[in-house]
């Protein structure tokens, strides 16, 4: 979906490619009203950008596990006017991965900008490059925000944490 920024991230590869030539993004989704898989791929293509994209439509279960067993952050610069509370995010800091999103919805009550990953604003490509730039050229920052992320997740957003906070929320309302 194009308001999940996908559109965004793909000129922010374009951009980090003058800087980093080596990195590879992949992403992961379905195709939508908006956007199939190979408009997408066309677009990848026109960018020359195959070396370092990767479009794999949807993944799930093991696959979905997989593949964030073998990336370094999240990056999910959605503008998406009915985002709330994205569970790709909580994938994402279970894995202990540090997520690179914007402030849309609950995302800043997700993600502790410059602790469990980073904040940037909504679609801008300059500013979501140097975000993915910059985890990629410090590994202890990414290390550091992915272990932040994951006892983030263990303490507010595991299954018990998270049922606990809407039954207070629910009794005292």
């Amino acid at each position: 979906m194009v308001e999940k920024g996908v559109l965004v991230l793909l000129q922010a590869c374009e951009a980090l490619r003058k800087e980093c030539p080596d990195f590879v993004c992949h992403f992961v989704g379905a195709a939508s009203k908006d956007m199939g898989l190979e408009e997408f791929r066309n677009l990848v293509a026109e960018r020359h950008l195959q070396n370092n994209v990767m479009v794999h439509g949807p993944l799930y279960g093991e696959d979905k596990e997989s593949m964030l067993s073998r990336v370094g952050a999240l990056v999910f610069p959605t503008y998406y006017h009915n985002e709330c509370f994205p569970f790709v995010i909580l994938e994402a800091m279970k894995a202990g991965l540090p997520v690179i999103s914007t402030e849309e919805g609950a995302i800043p009550d997700m993600v502790l900008s410059g602790e469990t990953g980073l904040l940037v604003a909504r679609k801008d490509a300059a500013a979501l490059a140097c975000a993915m730039q910059s985890l990629m050229e410090n590994r202890q920052l990414s290390l550091r925000m992915g272990a932040r992320a994951r006892e983030r997740y263990e303490a507010r957003f595991k299954a018990e944490h998270f049922i606990h906070s809407v039954r207070d929320l629910l009794r005292r309302a």
